[in-house]
């Protein structure tokens, strides 16, 4: 059994609800359906990031090696 969640828009959904209404019940389960306003938490991916000074380093390849 494989789980599949992915996010479609308005225009597209009711195509792919009949589709998947068209299919065996069988073999497929809707086990969420709902709507995702444009602007939620949801649909936004925050990502945190940090500045690192590296001016003053010096990078040495035969050190990273040796490693």
């Amino acid at each position: 059994m494989h789980s599949l969640k992915i996010n479609v828009e308005d225009n597209v959904y009711s195509h792919l609800k009949f589709f998947l209404d068209g299919l065996s019940n069988k073999g497929i389960e809707v086990v969420e359906d709902k709507i995702v306003e444009k602007n939620s938490k949801e649909t936004k991916y925050l990502f945190n990031t940090i500045a690192i000074d590296t001016s003053n380093y010096k990078f040495d390849r035969e050190e990273a090696n040796a490693r």
